[in-house]
């Protein structure tokens, strides 16, 4: 099975043969993103869950864009952050439900006892890119607060 990377540059080699614009700038924004990262860890190569991280800032990048062009009033930008949303979506790992989220939680607690960064780092670990870290934090507030 081909890594992220090799599939990230499989995609971008048949969106530029097919003249796919967007998704070959999306794919190309990956590819440098995932390159300032290698250099910057000294590195030739950058393991699945790093490239998975990498495109799940990019997501968050685009929702924060989305949500900015929406206040904003500017449609096209709208279009174009969903669209380039879509495909970003296609790199990472299914997102856990609330009900996979709420266990995790629940098993850090056993392990970690009540330490809400504790809690976070456990959870965050083995989510792995699928799930988001408001989502996690916003569940583990709400446990603590509803006591052990």
């Amino acid at each position: 099975m081909p890594t992220l990377t090799e599939r990230l540059d499989t995609d971008y080699k048949t969106a530029l043969k097919a003249g796919q614009r967007l998704r070959v700038d999306t794919v190309r924004m990956i590819k440098a993103s995932i390159q300032r990262v290698a250099m910057e860890k000294r590195k030739d190569t950058l393991t699945d869950p790093e490239v998975v991280q990498i495109v799940s800032q990019q997501a968050k990048q685009r929702h924060e864009t989305l949500a900015a062009a929406e206040k904003a009033g500017r449609q096209d930008m709208v279009d174009q952050a969903k669209a380039e949303l879509a495909m970003l979506q296609e790199y990472l790992p299914a997102q856990l439900t609330p009900d996979a989220i709420k266990a995790l939680v629940e098993e850090a607690i056993k392990e970690v006892g009540l330490n809400q960064g504790l809690i976070m780092k456990a959870v965050m670990a083995k989510t792995a890119g699928a799930a988001d870290g408001k989502v996690v934090s916003q569940m583990v507030a709400e446990r603590l607060k509803a006591g052990a």
